[in-house]
């Protein structure tokens, strides 16, 4: 696969997973909605684009494909539990959102600019949301005042997820490094080779014996 392709590959997976981020965002104005399945089933599609981008880069991805796959597995749980209710799915969500953390991060650490720090800021993005729900701030009490009554869980993770998404999104397509950026690296590097140069080791001639 082409350069370009896997290029464009990527940032297309980065306009659906924003187009899912503005439906979660939205997600309040629809009234009885199953907070459930709607959760489940966003998490799904999310990680099934985000899994395709994945595949299409050439380095790091088993990093962005075990963050694809958390969020599917989680995705998965939600949709299928039946009996989950309001705190099985908080909990599902945090997990969720700290193996993303995770795997991202340690991607991060092995990226280059400007991917490096996108990754960081989705990393950083998603352990703020995670410490978010933990702490127990009321997020639902922010979206009953704009939206009104509504769904408890769709309530306090519909802008959870669109935070998360959003980000994410962005995140595949990060802005081009230019021209100028990456002839200053060039010649960094043949800077930094030209003061440690390899020395070729010295060849003893071997003694005879007479």
């Amino acid at each position: 696969m082409s350069d370009q392709a896997r290029k464009y590959i990527i940032r297309t997976c980065g306009v659906l997973i924003v187009l899912l981020a503005a439906g979660a965002a939205l997600l309040p104005l629809e009234r009885g909605l199953p907070g459930r399945l709607v959760v489940g089933w966003l998490l799904v599609a999310a990680g099934a684009i985000e899994l395709v981008a994945a595949m299409a880069r050439r380095v790091h991805w088993p990093s962005g494909a075990i963050a694809a796959a958390a969020t599917m597995l989680a995705g998965f749980r939600l949709a299928f539990d039946e009996d989950a209710n309001f705190f099985p799915v908080l909990n599902m969500v945090i997990l969720w959102l700290v193996i993303r953390m995770a795997a991202l991060a340690f991607a991060a650490s092995r990226s280059m600019p400007p991917l490096r720090g996108w990754l960081r800021v989705v990393a950083a993005t998603d352990f703020l949301l995670a410490v978010m729900l933990l702490a127990g701030i009321p997020i639902a009490l922010i979206v009953y005042g704009l939206f009104g009554t509504t769904s408890e869980i769709i309530a306090t993770f519909a802008w959870v997820l669109a935070i998360s998404f959003v980000v994410n999104g962005l995140s595949c397509s990060p802005p081009h490094r230019s021209k100028r950026a990456n002839a200053n690296e060039a010649q960094s590097r043949k800077t930094a080779v030209a003061r440690n140069p390899t020395r070729p080791k010295s060849i003893v001639p071997a003694k005879v014996n007479n």
